[in-house]
């Protein structure tokens, strides 16, 4: 069976990505890829000085691995820049290891800004007259919004309780349609999947 490695940045990320990366490839109908259990390797700041390391601990499961991250950074303004640094230090580490870097802008969190069906789904208590941010993008503390958008009090979104249950339910399409970092992270993933490992 193929098996794909996930790295992620927060505690949430651990169950909520291979749920993610499962309901994708199903979604095309590929049913034997195994998402091995997620290695958590924290946020992008840390992840530039460590990379080499953690890169070279990652290759020695013999996966192709996805690299999933928020970019809220003041101090880096292009993702795609910063993940083509990255990618340049994996080749230069082991040539042709199929790697692929996902940031999600500005945090995983804002998939369920986007999907507010999903993210009603698990908290029916969001009022109806609640609106969602019309660009999740550019909302910085999607986690917090979330929160304060619940009125019970002790309801705060909490990432290890609620982050896979949200996950589970998330439309594809829609993200697809509306999130380019969700669409670069679903090729990814399609990508990977068909890689082959260098020998």
């Amino acid at each position: 069976m193929r098996r794909l490695l996930p790295i992620v940045e927060g505690h949430g990320e651990i169950p909520a990505v291979p749920i993610l990366i499962r309901n994708i490839l199903a979604a095309h109908g590929i049913h034997d890829v195994l998402a091995l259990p997620a290695r958590r390797h924290g946020e992008y700041p840390s992840i530039a000085k460590k990379f080499d390391n953690v890169f070279l601990a990652a290759i020695k499961e013999n996966a192709p691995i996805l690299w999933v991250m928020d970019f809220d950074s003041k101090d880096h303004d292009c993702p795609v820049k910063e993940a083509q640094k990255l990618l340049a230090r994996a080749d230069s580490l082991r040539p042709g290891w199929p790697i692929r870097i996902a940031f999600l802008v500005k945090e995983y969190e804002t998939l369920f800004l986007i999907d507010e069906a999903a993210t009603r789904k698990a908290f029916p208590d969001i009022p109806a007259k609640t609106s969602f941010p019309q660009e999740p993008e550019k909302v910085r503390g999607a986690k917090e919004w979330i929160s304060k958008a619940r009125p019970s009090p002790g309801s705060a979104y909490k990432e290890t309780v609620h982050q896979a249950k949200i996950t589970a339910h998330l439309d594809l399409t829609l993200l697809r349609t509306r999130s380019a970092d969700f669409a670069h992270l679903e090729r990814a993933v399609l990508e990977l999947v068909q890689a082959e490992i260098p020998a």
